[in-house]
């Protein structure tokens, strides 16, 4: 009966055994057919079962295992940069129209546009000088930092709804070349045109000038002055050369008369009028007395006395 019952342990004891190695084999080969299904898994542990007797004894242990799994590595879409698009300027100027063919002292013209968005302004002005601006300005450029010494005001105060365009009127008063530029001011920010010239004529006038005349006489010898009145026609009273033995040099002014200077009349052929000029004069005259003569000659016409420049005549 003993010994049935020690070969009846051992029996069980292989039986046991065999169970236990064919559900293991059985676990794993399930568990590896799970983790083949299931991707998203990177690495799991499967645990295979085996046994072993010691001392008519059964003892069990589990040897672990690692399946891994790949890992889908994520593909990288570039993104693309949009690019940049300048932002226009809100507004610009532009100088339509300046004075042309204008005689100084007469009215001239100018036109001008504010372009952009749509706005109430309060200023905008022309300014212009004898002195050039060149170049562009931007709008931190003030008036101050430019050239210009003259502004047409007429809409230097107002509401004015822009885009616009602008009509404005100044008298010129002298001849000279001009630079303009059209100019508004709009929040605080100073537009500007680009820079334009115009010039401006004299107007026409009657001139005096000496032709030919004697450098040197001797006393009681007659010399003969040519001189010449030009410019617009006009009817004069009388025109003469003058002479001082004390000289007033420089340009005299169309207000001064004979009677303010030293001169006093030496030829007197064209003394009575009238005459119609533009016109050339010949006369004669001598001198008395010996010594340096300043000599010019002299006119009136509407109202303006008109000089040559001042020569000399040395009598011996």
């Amino acid at each position: 009966m003993t010994v049935n019952n020690k070969y009846f342990r051992i029996i069980t004891a292989v039986c046991f055994l065999l169970v236990c190695l064919t559900s293991g084999g059985t676990l794993s080969f399930l568990y590896a057919r799970y983790q083949s299904k299931n991707n998203n898994t990177v690495g799991s542990k499967v645990s295979t079962t085996s046994g072993t007797i010691n001392n008519g004894g059964l003892q069990l242990t589990q040897t672990p295992s690692l399946t891994s799994v790949p890992t889908e590595t994520p593909s990288l879409t570039p993104t693309r940069t949009p690019t940049p698009t300048p932002s226009p300027i809100p507004y610009t100027l532009s100088l339509d129209s300046i004075p042309s063919d204008i005689t100084e002292g007469n009215t001239g013209s100018f036109t001008w546009s504010i372009n952009g968005l749509t706005k109430i302004i309060h200023a905008t002005v022309i300014y212009y000088g004898t002195t050039s601006t060149a170049g562009t300005l931007t709008t931190s450029a003030t008036p101050e930092d430019t050239h210009y010494t003259y502004v047409l005001k007429d809409f230097a105060d107002g509401n004015y709804t822009v885009p616009l365009t602008f009509v404005g009127n100044a008298v010129i008063s002298s001849s000279e070349t001009y630079y303009v530029r059209a100019y508004a001011l709009i929040d605080g920010k100073h537009y500007w045109s680009s820079e334009h010239s115009f010039t401006v004529k004299a107007i026409p006038k009657n001139e005096i000038a000496m032709v030919n005349y004697p450098s040197q006489l001797s006393v009681g010898q007659t010399g003969t002055f040519t001189w010449q009145i030009t410019g617009p026609s006009a009817t004069i009273g009388y025109t003469t050369i003058v002479a001082s033995k004390e000289s007033k040099s420089g340009s005299l002014d169309s207000t001064i008369g004979i009677p303010q200077t030293p001169y006093s009349e030496l030829v007197k052929d064209f003394t009575n009028g009238p005459f119609t000029v533009p016109l050339t004069f010949v006369g004669n005259a001598s001198f008395s007395t010996t010594g340096k003569y300043y000599c010019r000659a002299y006119t009136y016409i509407n109202g303006k006395y008109i000089w040559s420049d001042e020569f000399t005549i040395t009598v011996e």
